[in-house]
C-alpha cells in the first residue's frame, strides 16, 4: 500500500516537472537526501527514483527556456574538475569493478549540484529548495527524536537502510548540519504556527542527535553553537533550546551514553580512536604510493588493498577511512585532496561575496541571514567530518552549490538597483523663475 501511494504521488509530479524544471529539482533532492523508497518496503524499494526523476527533470528543462549554462562561479569549475578527476582515479582504480558504483553515485550528487547552480536563480527557488532540504531530513530529526523519547534512549538512532546517512555517525551529522537552515526558516517565516513548529523540529532534532550516541556528532554539534555565537546576528533561542535539552539529559538517555560521551576525554585510551589512527595510517601509505591518483573510491576498505599497504601500526583487514580528509585522500591522492578543499573552499568564497553584496541591502537580509546559516553547516561539517567517512555526502554538496545560487541572485538585485536610465527617460528639471531686471539705481550705475 505505501509503495502504491509513494508511486502515484511521483506520478502526480511529473506533469509538473515538464511544465517547471525547478519542480524536478525539489524532487530530486528529496528522493536524493530522504530516500523515501527506503520506507515503504516494497517493489519501489529497489527502483532508482533519483535517476528517473533527474532523468525527466533533464528533458524539461532542454526543452524549457531555462538558460542552458551554469551560472561562472568558482564553485563551478571546482565541481567540474574534482568531477573529472574522479572519474580518472576510478579508470585507473586498484579494484576498478569496487569503484565504479560509487563513482557513479558521486556524480549523479555532482551533477545535482550542477542542476542547483543552473536552475535556482530566484529567492523563491532558493527558499523551495532549503524548505525541501529541510523536509527531507527533518524527518528523520523528527522521527529519530520520537524513538528516543519513547524508547528512553536504551537504544541507537540510524538512518534508513541502503543510504549514505545509514549508519548513526553519518545521521548525526547530517542532523547537525541541517539545524541552522531549520533555524533560518524560522527567524524569516512570517507565520508564528510555522515558527514554533521550526522551533520543534529543531528541539527533536537535538534530541535525536543525541540519540545517534555519536560522539563526532556531538562536537560537531558543539562546533555548531560556537559558530552560531559567532556568525548569526538573530536571537539565541536555539542555544537556549540546546540547553534546555541538555540539561533534561538524565531524564532523556541512560547512564551507557554519559559513559560513551565520557570517552571523548580520554580518546587516545579508546579502541576505536585506535582504529581511526591505524585508518589514516593506511589512508597515508595508500596515498604516498599512489601520489596522484590514489587507490579509488573507497580502497581501504577491501582487505586485498589494506594487506598490499600494510605497515607497522596500520589497519590489518579493510575499513572504513574515518575522516572525510584521509578518504578523500587515500581514494584520489594528494591532488583529489587538493581539488575537494577547492570545491570547499570556492564554496566558503562565495558565502564571504554573498555577505558583502547584502551587508547594507535591506531587501536581502534574506539572503545575508541563509548565507550565515550555510557558514555554520560548513564549520559543523568539516568538524564532525575529520572523523567520519562521508566526504561525498550529497547533503552537503546540495548544501554548497546553495551558496552559488545566493551569489547570483545577490548580485542580479544589486545590478537591477543600478539599471541605467537614458537621459530622455529620466524627469526634466523643475523649471527656474527667470530673472526679471527692473529699471532703477545699481550699484555699478548709482543714480
Amino acid at each position: 500500500m505505501r509503495d502504491l501511494i509513494l508511486l502515484g504521488a511521483l506520478l502526480s509530479v511529473f506533469p509538473l516537472i515538464l511544465r517547471a524544471p525547478q519542480v524536478g529539482i525539489l524532487a530530486w533532492i528529496l528522493v536524493t537526501l530522504m530516500n523515501p523508497q527506503r520506507e515503504v518496503f516494497g517493489f519501489l524499494s529497489t527502483v532508482q527514483l533519483n535517476l528517473i526523476i533527474a532523468l525527466v527533470t533533464l528533458f524539461a528543462w532542454i526543452f524549457s527556456k531555462e538558460r542552458k549554462v551554469a551560472t561562472l562561479n568558482p564553485l563551478t569549475m571546482a565541481i567540474l574538475l574534482f568531477g573529472v578527476w574522479v572519474s580518472v582515479t576510478t579508470y585507473l582504480a586498484l579494484d576498478p569493478n569496487f569503484s565504479y558504483p560509487l563513482w557513479i553515485r558521486l556524480l549523479k550528487t555532482l551533477v545535482l549540484a550542477i542542476a542547483i547552480i543552473t536552475i535556482i536563480t530566484t529567492k523563491a527557488r532558493i527558499q523551495a529548495v532549503v524548505w525541501m532540504i529541510v523536509l527531507s531530513l527533518g524527518y528523520f530529526g523528527v522521527k529519530g527524536g520520537g524513538f528516543v523519547l519513547l524508547t528512553a534512549g536504551r537504544y541507537h538512532v540510524y538512518g534508513p537502510e541502503d543510504s549514505m546517512i545509514r549508519d548513526n555517525n553519518s545521521l548525526g551529522l547530517a542532523l547537525v548540519m541541517l539545524l541552522p537552515l531549520i533555524n533560518y526558516l524560522r527567524l524569516t517565516t512570517r507565520s508564528r504556527l510555522v515558527s514554533l513548529c521550526g522551533l520543534a523540529i529543531m528541539g527533536f532534532t537535538i534530541i535525536a542527535i543525541i540519540g545517534t550516541y555519536s560522539r563526532g556528532a556531538l562536537v560537531a554539534l558543539g562546533a555548531a553553537g560556537l559558530a552560531y555565537v559567532a556568525k548569526s546576528r538573530s536571537s539565541l533561542v536555539p542555544l537556549v533550546l540546546g540547553a534546555m535539552v541538555l540539561t533534561a539529559l538524565p531524564s532523556l538517555v541512560p547512564s551507557d551514553w554519559f559513559e560513551r560521551m565520557a570517552t571523548i576525554k580520554t580518546a587516545n585510551q579508546d579502541e576505536s580512536f585506535d582504529e581511526r589512527l591505524q585508518a589514516w595510517k593506511t589512508s597515508m601509505n595508500i596515498a604516498e604510493a599512489r601520489p596522484i591518483t590514489g587507490g579509488g573510491f573507497s580502497a581501504i576498505e577491501r582487505t586485498s588493498i589494506v594487506q598490499q599497504f600494510h605497515s607497522p601500526g596500520s589497519l590489518d583487514i579493510g575499513r572504513a577511512s574515518h575522516s572525510i580528509y584521509f578518504q578523500v585522500l587515500s581514494d584520489h591522492g594528494f591532488v583529489g585532496l587538493v581539488l575537494y578543499l577547492f570545491v570547499i573552499a570556492a564554496a566558503w568564497l562565495n558565502t564571504s561575496v554573498a555577505l558583502k553584496l547584502t551587508a547594507d541591502r535591506p531587501d536581502l537580509e534574506w539572503a545575508n541571514r541563509l548565507t550565515r546559516m550555510i557558514q555554520i553547516s560548513m564549520i559543523s561539517y568539516l568538524v564532525g567530518g575529520a572523523a567520519l567517512s562521508m566526504a561525498y555526502y550529497d547533503g552537503f554538496l546540495i548544501i554548497l552549490s546553495l551558496t552559488a545560487a545566493l551569489v547570483s541572485v545577490a548580485q542580479l538585485a544589486r545590478n537591477d538597483s543600478k539599471t541605467f536610465i537614458p537621459r530622455w527617460k529620466m524627469a526634466a528639471p523643475p523649471m527656474q523663475e527667470p530673472q526679471i531686471s527692473l529699471p532703477g539705481p545699481t550699484a555699478q550705475n548709482p543714480a
